[in-house]
């Protein structure tokens, strides 16, 4: 009985949470030595400001955790955008990698954030939606040495039922308080997970 309904809880989780992410490294060696890394401001998402800070912080705080990777405050960043009276917005590859080299980096994260909902469906089921895209540039040479994709959309079948135990779950929602920084967090732990391994050579049957 007990086994059936750890089971039953592990598809249900599984049907509610779609994640799709990808991950590609074409640069390994070069980023498994000691470098200097930035996440530069994301582009907000359509019609959510704000959007682009919060996954490039969340991004920064779990980069952090690679051993080898020194990430520079974004303020630094910023501090020359404002010197010499640019915006992120509309900066093309080129002239990002020459603000990355003004602040000392070996590489910049770059990217933009296409979707960042959150709602309750009904005034009742939460529902998240994440997307974003970035690259990895190398500063000295302004080429690209990795790609990053995410899309992550929670409790998107509870609403209706859908999933093994979707009517318990139904009453346990009204219990409960969820916002978007969790999913964002776990967003950003995904895909540094994906880097580390993907830097590394290690392979698994999941990303």
């Amino acid at each position: 009985m007990k086994k059936l309904t750890v089971l039953s809880l592990f598809l249900f989780i599984i049907s509610c949470t779609s994640v799709d992410k990808s991950v590609y490294i074409k640069d390994k060696q070069s980023l498994q030595k000691p470098i200097r890394i930035a996440v530069l401001t994301f582009v907000d998402a359509p019609k959510y400001p704000g959007s682009g800070v919060s996954i490039a912080d969340a991004l920064t705080n779990e980069l952090v955790q690679i051993s080898n990777w020194d990430l520079v405050e974004r303020s630094q960043i910023e501090k020359i955008l404002k010197e010499k009276s640019l915006d992120m917005t509309g900066l093309t590859d080129y002239q990002l990698t020459d603000i990355g080299k003004l602040a000392k980096t070996d590489y910049i994260i770059v990217g933009s954030v296409s979707d960042y909902y959150y709602d309750r469906q009904f005034y009742i089921v939460p529902k998240t939606k994440i997307a974003f895209n970035a690259r990895i540039i190398n500063t000295q040479t302004g080429s690209i040495v990795g790609t990053l994709r995410y899309n992550r959309e929670t409790n998107k079948n509870a609403w209706c039922g859908c999933c093994l135990l979707g009517w318990y779950y139904l009453p346990v929602l009204l219990l409960t308080d969820q916002n978007i920084n969790t999913d964002v967090s776990k967003a950003a732990r995904d895909v540094v997970r994906a880097i580390e391994k993907d830097i590394s050579g290690k392979r698994g049957c999941c990303i």
